[in-house]
């Protein structure tokens, strides 16, 4: 059976309770996250996203319910919060924005520096970091500031991946790139999930990115976690997603309306490659049937 990573019991927050504008964020979520998946969030604004993921490294303590990492209770001692925030790191949207050291190296040693670490355990886990997400060493004595949009977007990523978490929780942290910066980023968080066996929790609007991507989904709406599940299971629910306002992957839009004239294609497809691999296959089957 696998272990589970992050576990939250009944989880609730609310913002300005007691007031005129008190706004219940997150209303009673109950899930398990395995070890080493691959989560995709996915919500529409106000959905209770972001809230949920600031109390998953303990930025937010909860109105009521339980949030466990690797079956501790998070807020048992508030004192030992700290450790946690190693342990689960969190990128948030637009992280260059929180760029502030004098050089690249600086700025990425800076979470190892907090945790106490050697000076030679810091240097490696920076050059780690740095090839992680494509910077080569003469990036290292720049000013973050010189850099592109993507490559200050990679050096913040990088700062969260030289603490080594066990989970790397990502929001939107593709916002803003074009395409190629975008392509890169995501391979690079594929890539580092495959070589470190890390839990990845990716919040996205792209259902084509998360079906790529992502191993499981949990969708969130007005507050709730209303599915989760694994990949291809959840984006068979094509009605269900509709009906509260997402659109699932187009491969998987346009298959669903092909099973339904009655064509003999598979219940979920996600990639192009599996598309063409099911219209390949499908012709195949129409010629041996008319020869």
């Amino acid at each position: 059976m696998a272990e589970t990573i992050i576990k939250t019991e009944d989880l609730s927050y609310v913002y300005s309770a007691g007031t005129p504008y008190e706004h219940r964020a997150i209303d009673g979520v109950s899930i398990e996250i395995e070890k080493g998946s691959f989560v995709g969030l996915i919500g529409h604004t106000g959905s209770g996203k972001s809230t949920l993921i600031q109390h998953l490294n303990g930025l937010m303590k909860p109105t009521s319910g339980k949030v466990f990492i690797g079956g501790e209770d998070l807020w048992a001692n508030p004192k030992d919060i700290r450790r946690f925030r190693f342990k689960v790191g969190l990128v948030f949207q637009y992280p260059e924005h929180q760029l502030f050291e004098e050089t690249v190296r600086k700025d990425i040693a800076f979470g190892p520096k907090n945790m106490g670490l050697s000076e030679e355990e810091i240097e490696e886990r920076v050059l780690e970091a740095a090839k992680h997400t494509g910077l080569t060493e003469d990036y290292l004595e720049k000013s973050p500031f010189e850099l592109s949009g993507g490559e200050k977007r990679r050096v913040a990523i990088a700062g969260v991946l030289a603490m080594k978490p066990e989970v790397l929780i990502l929001d939107e942290p593709t916002a803003g790139l074009d395409p190629k910066g975008r392509e890169f980023i995501l391979s690079e968080i594929k890539a580092y999930h495959e070589n470190t066996g890390a839990t990845i929790i990716l919040v996205s609007h792209s259902m084509e990115d998360v079906a790529r991507f992502a191993s499981h989904v949990l969708i969130m709406n007005h507050s709730k976690a209303v599915m989760f599940g694994k990949t291809r299971e959840i984006f068979k629910r094509v009605d269900e997603l509709c009906k509260i306002g997402l659109e699932v992957p187009q491969i998987s839009r346009v298959f669903a309306k092909l099973r339904e004239k009655g064509i003999d294609v598979p219940e979920s497809v996600l990639t192009v490659s599996e598309a063409k691999e099911a219209v390949l296959n499908l012709l195949g089957k129409g010629g041996e049937e008319n020869a």
